[in-house]
């Protein structure tokens, strides 16, 4: 399993959904593109271990627009216990934990 320092390796401000939104730099749509790739093929879920591992321990914001376009895209294929099951998120705060869930559970949206 890859294990992915989201702070040094992307960005430590994680809250742009696209690039038409803020200055439209580290969107959510360009990181899943970029590292989640590979879970936009429905024959990979559920997996039977987890995909990726995402180290949130320098990330310093996080918004729930981003969170949406990450995680929460992934209820096509997926139910939220599924999507955490796959994307293993550690050293996370319990605000920016909670912001990711409740951005799952609500299901994807284009804002």
């Amino acid at each position: 399993m890859q294990v992915l320092d989201v702070g040094i390796e992307f960005a430590p401000s994680l809250t742009n959904r696209d690039d038409h939104q803020r200055d439209g730099r580290h969107s959510g749509v360009e990181f899943r593109e970029r590292y989640l790739k590979d879970l936009e093929n429905e024959n990979n879920w559920p997996g039977d271990a987890p995909f990726i591992a995402l180290d949130f321990s320098h990330v310093k914001r996080l918004g729930p627009s981003w969170s949406n376009e990450v995680f929460a895209y992934f209820t096509k294929f997926a139910n939220p216990e599924e999507i955490l099951r796959q994307i293993k998120l550690v050293n996370i705060s319990r605000v920016k934990e909670s912001i990711i869930r409740k951005e799952i559970e609500t299901g994807y949206s284009r804002k």
